[in-house]
């Protein structure tokens, strides 16, 4: 009697783990499915700073039509604290070209048989970051405005991997800050502003980005705090110039915790 109670309730769980993966799974593929929803339109490049407009048209090369969206792989790590290990990262994303948009999608083993799995999006002006165990036992789920602000300054940071959307976003708002900064621009639907520093090196490439109040989860509570990242080793990619490394660091009052470094493994234009 015992055996069939432990069976049943075995089979239960395995049930009800089943389907929350497959949940899981759905709401992956339709963030993914509804970056690139917004088509670009073609802004007015003689209103772009110089170093920017110089950047994007060397990264795209020749004029054409603008794809929809970005889509890349990664091989990356992360650090949840400073004090942790970091953990190895296979990781896909989409980037929006027309409008601020875009869905991360990594997979880590933390232990044999044990993987996690996490969603980091922009979509629909929403921002989200799930994380799940084995795919189906929450860990992390975060959504709000802070969350919507802090996805937004993502989108800004990376538009190193997405050049097009420099020519064709027209919601990105550009002022440059001196002969090698420019500050790009974005409001949420909430009305916050992300604004996000570009400094350009003496070849012209976006080498890091800054901004000084991207919301960091803390215990519960959303910290407005310091944010850099930096990309190198640019190179092709079918065409498209791309950094090929990136690290992004938190500048916290006792030190930069950096928490992610990834390198692009494969890159095309939808």
């Amino acid at each position: 009697m015992i055996f069939v109670i432990l069976f049943a309730i075995l089979v239960v769980a395995l049930v009800v783990h089943l389907t929350a993966r497959r949940l899981f799974d759905m709401e992956i593929e339709t963030a993914f499915a509804a970056v690139g929803k917004v088509a670009p339109v073609a802004v007015d490049r003689a209103e772009l700073p110089p170093l920017v407009r110089a950047f994007a048209e060397r990264a795209t090369g020749e004029p054409g039509d603008l794809p929809a969206r970005v889509s890349f792989t990664q091989d990356a790590a992360l650090k949840l604290r400073p004090e942790a290990e970091w953990t190895s990262v296979t990781a896909r994303q989409v980037i929006g070209i027309g409008a601020p948009a875009f869905a991360w999608d990594a997979r880590a083993d933390i232990m044999p048989l044990v993987g996690m799995r996490v969603i980091d999006a922009y979509v629909g002006g929403e921002g989200r970051l799930r994380v799940r165990l084995l795919g189906s036992i929450p860990v992390a789920n975060a959504t709000g405005p802070e969350v919507n602000y802090g996805e937004l300054y993502r989108y800004l940071a990376e538009l190193p991997w997405a050049p097009q959307a420099i020519l064709g976003n027209p919601a990105l708002r550009w002022r440059q800050i001196d002969d090698a900064t420019v500050e790009v621009a974005a409001e949420t639907s909430d009305g916050d502003l992300a604004r996000v520093r570009l400094t350009f090196d003496a070849a012209g490439d976006i080498t890091v980005i800054e901004a000084d109040d991207r919301p960091r989860e803390e215990k519960g509570a959303f910290l407005h705090t310091r944010w850099r990242g930096e990309f190198t080793d640019y190179r092709d990619f079918g065409g498209i110039r791309l950094p090929a490394h990136a690290e992004v660091s938190w500048l916290l009052d006792d030190g930069p915790f950096t928490y992610f470094r990834g390198d692009l493994v494969s890159y095309e234009a939808d």
